[in-house]
Parts: C-alpha cells; sequence; structure tokens
C-alpha cells in the first residue's frame, strides 16, 4: 500500500530543518565575533592595561578592589573605566590616578573595545 504525504507536511519538515541550520549557523557566528573580541583584547586593550592600569589593579587587593588583569574583568568593568580615564586630568575619580591621561589612541582603543559586540 503506497501512502501519499501531503504537501504540508513536507514544508513542515524542510522548514524545521531550514530553521535549525540557521541557529547553528547564527552560534558559530557568534563564537567567531568573540574570537575577534578576544584577539582584540590580546593585541590591543591588554597592552594598555598592563602599562596603565595592573600597576594599582591586580594582585589579592587591588586598588578599589577592582582587579583588571583578565578578559572578563577588564570587559565587564569596561563603562566604568572608560568613564574615569575620559575625565580631566586631576579632578575626582580620574584615571590613572597619579599618572598621566591617556593618549586618544589609548582611549579609542577601550571605546572600540567596549562597542565590540560578544556573548
Amino acid at each position: 500500500m503506497l501512502k501519499i504525504v501531503s504537501p504540508f507536511v513536507i514544508l513542515t519538515i524542510i522548514t524545521s530543518l531550514a530553521c535549525e541550520n540557521n541557529i547553528a549557523e547564527d552560534q558559530i557566528d557568534q563564537l567567531e565575533d568573540c574570537t575577534n573580541v578576544e584577539t582584540y583584547y590580546s593585541d590591543s586593550v591588554l597592552p594598555i592595561m598592563e602599562q596603565r592600569c595592573t600597576i594599582c589593579h591586580s594582585g589579592n587587593a587591588p586598588s578599589g578592589g577592582l582587579g583588571l588583569e583578565s578578559f572578563s574583568s577588564v570587559r565587564n568593568s569596561m563603562a566604568a573605566t572608560l568613564d574615569r580615564v575620559n575625565r580631566n586630568q586631576g579632578s575626582s575619580g580620574f584615571m590613572p590616578q597619579g599618572g598621566s591621561k591617556l593618549t586618544d589612541n589609548e582611549i579609542s582603543i577601550l571605546q572600540i573595545f567596549f562597542e565590540m559586540e560578544c556573548e
């Protein structure tokens, strides 16, 4: 006995398979985006952090309780960091405390990192 499958059932199966593939592709794209963000961090942001921030913001008792030694800690605190480094030198809360203002290029690198998408 030959059973005929309705076009609706065939269309439903094809559509669900296509959706699963799109979800998988989106997840791969997200991973690639995060990889790009992590690479940018290592190449561009980390050197700034090491030269200008981790002198005070590292170790067992970082200044203000804020350690800036890892990708995740820098990523999670970037909004506050940008606020502090964009203040006028000598003003309350300016960072780096006791140091010179970051260059426009250094601030731009931090801003780009802050704006990069990554989950």
